[in-house]
C-alpha cells in the first residue's frame, strides 16, 4: 500500500502525522506459517532536500502456534522505526550499486510501505512461540530454579560428559 507523501513535498521540513493501514502476507518462519492482522504505522513524516524521514510506531498482532502445545498464540507485535528514505530521479538514474539495493527508495509523491511493515514485524517476533503459564504441555517439565541433569548425570555425578571420550583415547594415539 502506498503512502501518500505529497503535502511534505510542498512544505518541506515540515513534520506531517500520518496513520496508515497496511497489509502482510503470511510469512514462512522456520517451517510454520505466521499470520498478520491489524498492521497500523503511526507517526510522523518530512522532507527535507532529496530525502524522506519516516519515523513512528508500527502495530499489528501476529498468529502462530505454540512451539509446546501447537494451539494458537497471538503475539502483539508493537516496533518504534525511524527511517530515510531517498528520492530515485527517473532523469538522472544512474547505475545501481551494491549499496542501493539495501537503501529505502520512493519516486515521486508516494511510497510503499509494505516491505518495510513486513521487515519490521518479522524482526520483533519471538524464537518461538509460547502460550505461556498455563501451556499444558508444560506442566511435566522442571521449573528455571530446579537444576536440570539427566538421567546419565544422576548416575554419574561426578564425571563430567567428555569423561567418555577421554577413555577412549590413550597418550599415544591420535584421533
Amino acid at each position: 500500500m502506498l503512502l501518500d507523501i505529497s503535502r511534505a513535498l510542498r512544505t518541506p521540513g515540515e513534520e506531517i502525522p500520518f496513520q496508515h493501514r497496511d497489509a502482510i502476507p503470511p510469512q514462512d518462519i522456520f517451517g510454520e506459517t505466521v499470520t498478520f492482522d491489524d498492521v497500523i504505522l503511526t507517526g510522523h513524516y518530512s522532507v527535507a532536500d532529496e530525502s524522506l524521514r519516516i519515523r513512528g510506531t508500527l502495530t499489528a498482532t501476529a498468529h502462530g502456534h505454540c512451539a509446546w502445545c501447537l494451539e494458537p498464540v497471538d503475539y502483539p507485535v508493537e516496533v518504534p522505526f525511524d527511517e530515510a528514505f531517498t528520492r530515485i530521479n527517473k532523469y538522472t538514474r544512474k547505475e545501481e550499486t551494491p549499496d542501493e539495493e539495501e537503501r529505502l527508495m520512493y519516486e515521486g509523491s508516494k511510497v510503499e510501505l509494505s516491505h518495510l511493515a513486513m521487515t519490521l514485524a518479522v524482526l520483533d517476533l519471538p524464537i518461538r512461540f509460547e502460550c505461556g503459564e498455563g501451556c499444558p504441555a508444560q506442566a511435566g517439565l522442571p521449573s528455571d530454579d530446579t537444576p536440570y541433569l539427566s538421567d546419565c548425570q544422576k548416575d554419574m555425578p561426578d564425571q563430567h560428559p567428555f569423561s567418555a571420550l577421554q577413555q577412549l583415547l590413550t597418550k599415544d594415539q591420535e584421533v
